[in-house]
């Protein structure tokens, strides 16, 4: 029994990042702690000296009184940055009446306590104070909940030293550790909104910040492949709104897109690259971020903007990136980068493809014909087997041989499979876990290509 034990034990450690097994929970950090560390709040300080193009929309925006959609985070983050005592004040107002049990607005509750406490005065800063430490209690939900209850335990822990410390366990260990990194290792993506995936990031923020602990150690290849899946993920065609245009995330439902998801990846891709934005994948969505047509100007988007840009940041073009992403189980495909490419995603066994401005449902179970975006082509089995390589034409003198891929989707899952190519020796090849084979072929060059599933 002790050697079962010890032998759990040994395993457990195992699962944890160096320095977990060492935390005490405790928080050393003096404010502000959520978000506006001091280099991100001289950085904004700056912005609004300079009179920034963020900055200036911004402050238009909260001097105008607009409707911001998050008030108490927006008022609260134009008081700290412009040293305006009364917007704090108004913020904590709105932060005393807010409920404490939407994660949204429990996050906004914490923002006013850590960024507006000395001018909200002491009878608003209680009534946060308790709607604050009642939340320690929570342990259910998804990324935004436990993102949520991480902001309220690091504001709380020193009025709150205990209930912070086993909220931020809680959320460390059981949530992250327990739930998340293990859908991580295996390639899984738990996050089913973008507002999830931005909530997630202010996790890993927060937490490095305070606790000094990069939860992303030992997770690389996700986190590596994120930036590339994100920027793939989008339609080719910006949509037009009133305030910018926006970047639209494929989605399922029908009718216009939801620019809330919009909004929200934006953000994400900003705090990850202020993460670590030495990370060559975050130097590419950096090059892709610093476009001012598709700056946040409205109402729900400029204080994420504001808050997160950093137009100092050097990045690198988007373009040198591969516009073919495949793993976890998705293709992700762009005939380019232009704006009027025809773009064709895969995942969770459902297929689209977007030409001409329109999304158009695609079911491989129908066996379609194959699709062809640049030197991509993707077949649709067992209709599209076999097939035949050299659908590329030979380049011009002077110009570089584009290799061939050929996706084949369709197929049994993680299975492997005989693939047989004319003039060459036979090899296996393995599906993934989302039924999808990628073959690579040397350009120029016809030849029959025959598939069949591998004898056990």
């Amino acid at each position: 029994m002790v050697t079962q034990v010890l032998a759990l034990a040994l395993w457990w450690g195992a699962q944890q990042p160096p320095g977990v097994q060492d935390l005490d929970y405790q928080i050393y950090s003096e404010p502000p702690r959520l978000l506006l560390n001091q280099r991100r709040l001289r950085l904004l300080k700056r912005e609004r000296e300079r009179e920034s193009i963020r900055w200036q929309q911004f402050d238009t925006l909260m001097r105008g009184r607009a409707r911001m959609s998050e008030p108490g985070f927006a008022l609260a983050l134009w008081g700290a940055v412009a040293g305006q005592p009364g917007a704090c004040r108004e913020a904590a107002e709105w932060a005393s009446r807010a409920n404490a049990a939407d994660p949204a607005q429990l996050r906004q509750i914490a923002l006013v306590y850590d960024w507006c406490q000395p001018q909200a005065g002491e009878a608003l800063t209680q009534m946060m104070a308790r709607k604050l430490a009642a939340a320690l209690s929570s342990r259910a939900g998804d990324a935004r909940h436990v993102r949520s209850l991480a902001f309220a335990a690091i504001v709380m822990a020193d009025s709150e030293p205990k209930a912070s410390e086993a909220a931020l366990r809680y959320a460390v260990e059981a949530w992250w550790q327990r739930r998340i990194a293990p859908d991580l290792r295996r390639g899984a993506f738990p996050f089913s909104t973008r507002e999830q995936l931005y909530a997630m990031t202010e996790f890993l923020h927060v937490i490095r910040d305070n606790l000094r602990l990069d939860l992303r150690e030992g997770l690389d290849q996700w986190f590596e492949e994120l930036p590339p899946l994100l920027l793939l993920s989008y339609y080719p065609q910006p949509w037009p709104a009133a305030e910018n245009e926006y970047r639209i995330p494929a989605y399922w439902e029908p009718g216009e897109p939801d620019l809330r998801e919009a909004i929200f990846s934006r953000a994400a891709e900003f705090a990850l690259v202020a993460y670590d934005a030495n990370a060559r994948p975050h130097q590419f969505l950096q090059g892709w971020l610093m476009m001012d047509r598709f700056l946040m100007r409205g109402e729900s988007g400029i204080a994420y903007e504001f808050l997160w840009a950093n137009p100092y940041q050097p990045g690198l073009s988007f373009t040198y990136m591969p516009d073919v992403f495949h793993g976890r189980g998705r293709l992700l495909v762009r005939s380019s980068w232009e704006e009027d490419a025809a773009w064709f995603g895969l995942w969770e066994g459902r297929a689209q493809l977007f030409l001409g401005g329109k999304r158009i449902l695609v079911r491989p179970e129908a066996q379609p014909r194959p699709l062809e975006l640049g030197p991509v082509r993707v077949l649709f089995a067992p209709g599209g087997l076999p097939f035949e390589t050299g659908w590329l034409p030979p380049p011009e003198e002077g110009e570089k041989a584009v290799e061939e891929v050929a996706f084949i989707v369709g197929l049994e899952r993680e299975m492997r499979y005989e693939v047989e190519v004319d003039g060459e020796e036979m090899f296996e090849a393995a599906s993934d876990s989302g039924g999808i084979l990628e073959l690579r072929f040397q350009p120029g060059r016809k030849a029959g290509v025959r598939i069949r599933k591998a004898q056990r």
